[in-house]
């Protein structure tokens, strides 16, 4: 689906190479700063036959090979670039559309992009009740109103990982092997792509964006 608004999401819609992600445990809580906006996609999690579990973007989430063959439904997931503030490094926060909501609901209730230069710093809090993974929940909660420093501004232009290369569909011929792997093909995890010099949409959009 791409690069959209915090808020320009249809709520009734069903490591490596240089990228960094910010890893989401059961029980801890990170303290982040969005940038830019958010890429939504679709995301196939399949148990395997020989174990372990397929992963594949795919963009035909009502049409594709693996929905018609095996009634698998691919799950709308979001990502979007985040400073971590326990390091103050940029990765990619992929995570649930619960997430995104709770963003979005932020963002009609202020009138403020979450991650524009008016946005703020966000607490995200993983809870996992019993430790059932099945019951994980992410707690959004606004810290504060941030500016970016300058040189963080630095940072962003140099720094943006370019989310529609990083959870780019698998082609429709392909995507049954990454899914359930073959003798000649086993399934692998997505590969993440190397991080890009500027964010999706070029420098000068986020230069408009942000009034660097």
């Amino acid at each position: 689906m791409g690069i959209v608004d915090w808020t320009g999401f249809n709520k009734n819609d069903k490591s490596g190479n240089g990228a960094k992600y910010l890893k989401l445990e059961p029980g801890k809580s990170y303290r982040i700063r969005p940038v830019f906006k958010p890429h939504l996609f679709y995301k196939y999690f399949v148990e395997r036959p020989q174990g372990g579990f397929g992963q594949a973007i795919t963009d035909q989430p009502d049409s594709c090979v693996i929905k018609k063959k095996y009634g698998e439904m691919a799950k709308q997931r979001f990502s979007v670039n985040v400073i971590d503030r326990a390091d103050g490094i940029i990765k990619v926060l992929e995570g649930p559309m619960s997430i995104l909501k709770q963003f979005a609901d932020w963002a009609n209730a202020t009138g403020t992009d979450p991650g524009s230069k008016d946005g703020g710093e966000f607490a995200l809090r993983v809870e996992c009740p019993g430790n059932d993974r099945k019951k994980t929940k992410y707690i959004v909660s606004f810290i504060n109103y941030t500016p970016f420093t300058d040189d963080e501004k630095t940072m962003i232009k140099s720094g943006m990982h370019d989310l529609e290369s990083l959870f780019k569909a698998t082609p429709q011929d392909q995507i049954e092997a990454k899914v359930y792997g073959s003798e000649d093909e086993p399934a692998e995890a997505p590969k993440k792509k190397p991080v890009a010099s500027q964010a999706a949409g070029g420098k000068s959009q986020i230069s408009d964006d942000f009034d660097f």
